[in-house]
């Protein structure tokens, strides 16, 4: 006659299998963390180049602006 009660040696390996996959999907969510704060970091400094890089040309366009009503009052 067959047992009622089930062995847990089939249940162990299944187990063992399911917490590798969530401490894979634990260290790829950490990874992904990490990218989105480098990521982050990288559009600050990209956006203050940015301001730097518009003021410049501001400037320049002024100044060319400039030498263009004096040639034209010449």
């Amino acid at each position: 006659m067959a047992s009622s009660e089930t062995d847990p040696a089939p249940i162990n390996p299944a187990l063992d299998r399911i917490e590798a996959a969530l401490d894979r999907i634990a260290h790829a969510a950490q990874r992904a963390g990490q990218a989105r704060l480098e990521a982050a970091g990288q559009t600050a400094q990209l956006e203050v180049r940015h301001e730097i890089l518009r003021e410049k040309v501001g400037d320049a366009l002024s100044t060319l602006d400039g030498l263009i009503a004096r040639v034209q009052k010449s």
